[in-house]
C-alpha cells in the first residue's frame, strides 16, 4: 500500500482526476482499531486515451483506501446511482494537530473522514 503524504498528494489527486465519476461501493469500519477501508470504483485514472470513436479511454480501476486514526467521520445513505464529482482531500488542523482529510464533495459529501494518515492500493483482477 501507498501512503498518502503531502509531497504525493497533489500528483495523487491530479492522476486519479479527482475521483470524478467515480463511485464509492463498500465502507468497512473497525471501531477498536479507529480504521475505516474505502472501496471505490475509479472512473479516470491516469492519462485518458481518446480512441477513434472520439470517445475516451479511462483507465477503470478499483481502490482500497485504508483511513488510520480515525479522528472524525460521517456519511449519508448512499445509492448506487450517487458518484463523486470532486473529491476533497487536503490536510487540515483540529485543536493544533494535523490530519488529513477525504470527503467525496467539498460542500456536501456523501462520505466525510478525517485521520492521520491514508493509504491506497489499486486493486487487481475483481
Amino acid at each position: 500500500m501507498i501512503l498518502i503524504t503531502k509531497d504525493n498528494l497533489s500528483s495523487f489527486i491530479e492522476y486519479y482526476h479527482g475521483f470524478h465519476d467515480s463511485h464509492i461501493t463498500n465502507i468497512n469500519y473497525d471501531i477498536m482499531l479507529s480504521k475505516i477501508e474505502l472501496f471505490i470504483d475509479v472512473y479516470w485514472s491516469g492519462k485518458p486515451i481518446l480512441k477513434e470513436d472520439r470517445t475516451y479511454e479511462t483507465n477503470k480501476t478499483k481502490m482500497k483506501m485504508i483511513f488510520n486514526g480515525v479522528e472524525q467521520c460521517n456519511n449519508k445513505e448512499m445509492f448506487s446511482w450517487d458518484y463523486i464529482s470532486d473529491a476533497f482531500i487536503k490536510y487540515i488542523k483540529i485543536r493544533n494537530k494535523e490530519f488529513i482529510c477525504f470527503a467525496s464533495d467539498e460542500n456536501d459529501p456523501l462520505v466525510y473522514i478525517v485521520c492521520d494518515n491514508i493509504k491506497y492500493e489499486e486493486l487487481k483482477n475483481l
